[in-house]
This record gives structure tokens, sequence and C-alpha cells, in this order.
């Protein structure tokens, strides 16, 4: 970054060791982490939904999980839990490892493709602060 002007990639984050790091390449980045080598970091590439999975009670509480894989076949599972169309991310889980949004606030940073499937399910106000409704 020179004189406020992004001129970098996004920032790569490895969620095992919090390395923070960029790629330059036409390709996804490689899916490994530069420094411990771990496959625990930030989505390479575009995710692609493989499976939805819903639940809701009688009150309108509902969780939702959406497993993604990326271009480098990691799967991605995100939790959110809703209360009608109010909605939070609760953990991603990357591989094996579950992870809380609320000790990184990248991660309650949802991708466009989970935003809009999310969306369509109903749940239109998804907020990274929001106290989980479950």
């Amino acid at each position: 970054m020179k004189h406020g002007t992004d001129t970098e990639s996004p920032r790569l984050r490895c969620y095992e060791c919090g390395c923070q790091y960029g790629y330059l390449g036409s390709n996804p980045h490689p899916g490994r982490c530069p420094s411990c080598d771990s496959r625990c970091v930030s989505p390479a590439g575009e995710l692609v939904v493989i499976n939805v999975e819903k639940w809701q009670n009688a009150t309108g509480l509902s969780k939702i999980w959406v497993e993604t894989i990326d271009e480098r076949d990691r799967q991605f599972r995100f939790e959110i839990v809703a209360a009608g169309s109010e909605g939070k991310v609760v953990t991603v889980t990357v591989g094996d490892a579950v992870l809380d949004p609320a000790m990184d606030p990248s991660l309650q940073r949802l991708p466009p493709v989970i935003s809009e499937l999310v969306a369509h399910i109903g749940i239109s106000d998804l907020e990274p602060g929001r106290t989980s409704p479950a």
C-alpha cells in the first residue's frame, strides 16, 4: 500500500498461526500458509456450494449450515443462526478447524455466494456485530 492507494492483492490469513500475507498470480493462491504450511487459510478462488442444511424451531429460531469447497478442493462450512430475518455467523470450519468469528472479524464477512444463498433463504439482515439470537 502506497500513499493510501491499495495496489496489492487482498490480504490472506492463516487461521492457525495468524500470518497475514499477499498473493500475486493469475490463478487462485495455493491454499497453504507460507509460514507454517497449514491449509487453514482464506478461501482460494471462488467457493462452490455443495450442501445446505436447515433447521428451525416453532419460535422462529433457525440454523443454517452451508458447506462449500474452494478451487483447491478445501472444505469450508459456515454456520449461521437466525431469528426471523436477522442472523449471525457463529462458526466457520476450514477442513477440521472450527473457527469463532467473534475472535476474527474477517470471518464475519461472508463470501458473496454464501450471502446470496442466505438472503434467498430469508435472512436479509446479517450483521457482523450482532449478538447471537440462539
